[in-house]
């Protein structure tokens, strides 16, 4: 089996938070001994609640936030330890996409400026000519038109300045694209066809994302594989269809349980989560879940659980106590449960095929 392209090993992130004259500043515990790999072409999404720690990890990954302690490895090479050209170099290979795509550009700059900056770093050999033909190709490449280059962000709408910031973000040639919720702040008539753009791009370019969501009609959509992560900490992680089918973690089956059925008279029974996220500046004892899960003992508020595997498959791994008894009393999935997206996903998305097809963008094929 091949290297990953990316790796994270035990990432933590701690922030020093209030603090005065007559009081010590508190520890909020952002993330907390975060492991996961990411392979070569493949698509993995990261979800959880507000809070959790998602941004932070994505940043992190990125070195746009140092990590408190771990290591990052991209290729087998130390992102936590890479400075000047080094990090140059690795920056070219990994890209981000920000989750408000008017803040992310500036004002005052034309497109053209905004997606031709990089090829400045990363390409200084290009005469003036040749990077307005650069600048042109790639914003065909996300649907734009070469006379884009001259128009400033304000002329674009939510969606078109996504793909400009995804045009900017192809620019240097990248490997891998991490994007911090890159369609929730776009209008909903819109979001597929960014997701659909990303897709095509990831098989046509040979790019690895990783994708920051909370909307798990969309991770189902587009992803490979699933990390749920809960209070800073990875609680389940495994391969899309699994997850889905047969969640193993408390938590998991609880934001599963929110997704809307799609066909008039079927429901689904919501498990309802009691209480509030715990703060991060005191998180509880040993799981941090157990406070608002209804399987919790004696040993969830003792122990922290381990990541380890499940009984669905290679891959799919949980950190509970006791997953293999809670699978055993949850009810069995429906007999098209893993074999493509859920009904929610299917209806939602089948409200975008016009929108789609106006792009000439393919959507991704149903597995």
């Amino acid at each position: 089996m091949s290297e990953p392209i990316l790796k994270a090993i035990r990432l933590t992130r701690h922030f020093r938070v209030g603090g005065s004259l007559f009081t010590q500043p508190k520890t909020l515990r952002a993330v907390e001994d975060v492991s996961l790999s990411v392979e070569q072409g493949e698509t993995l999404a990261i979800v959880g609640e507000s809070g959790c720690g998602k941004s932070t990890l994505a940043r992190m990954l990125m070195r746009l936030i140092e990590p408190t302690s771990g290591q990052m490895l991209f290729e087998g090479r130390q992102i936590d330890q890479a400075e000047g050209r080094a990090l140059t170099e690795l920056r070219r290979d990994m890209q981000f996409i920000f989750q408000d795509p008017f803040s992310s550009l500036n004002p005052r700059m034309s497109v053209g400026r905004l997606v031709g900056e990089p090829l400045e770093t990363h390409a200084p050999g290009l005469s003036a000519q040749e990077r307005r033909a650069k600048v042109a190709d790639l914003l065909s490449q996300v649907g734009l038109r070469a006379e884009h280059a001259g128009r400033y962000p304000h002329e674009f709408s939510g969606g078109q300045r996504q793909r400009i910031g995804i045009a900017r973000a192809l620019a240097s040639g990248p490997k891998l694209i991490i994007g911090d919720e890159p369609v929730s702040a776009l209008d909903v008539s819109v979001q597929a066809q960014v997701i659909n753009l990303l897709a095509e791009l990831r098989d046509r370019l040979g790019l690895t994302l990783v994708v920051i969501a909370h909307d798990l009609a969309v991770i189902r959509h587009m992803s490979d594989r699933v990390a749920v992560m809960y209070l800073g900490k990875i609680v389940e992680e495994g391969p899309t269809d699994e997850i889905f089918a047969h969640p193993r973690h408390p938590y998991t089956m609880a934001l599963l349980s929110a997704i809307p059925e799609a066909e008039h008279g079927r429901t689904r029974r919501q498990i309802a989560l009691t209480g509030e996220m715990p703060s991060p500046v005191d998180p509880p004892s040993g799981c941090r879940f157990r406070t608002r899960c209804r399987f919790a003992r004696e040993t969830c508020a003792a122990e922290i659980p381990a990541l380890r595997e499940t009984d669905t498959g290679p891959g799919h791994r949980a950190a509970c106590h006791f997953f293999e008894e809670i699978a055993a009393e949850a009810p069995s999935p429906p007999a098209s449960a893993g074999t493509g997206r859920t009904d929610a996903a299917r209806a939602r998305f089948s409200l975008y095929a016009d929108a789609v097809s106006g792009t000439g963008i393919r959507p991704r094929a149903t597995t």
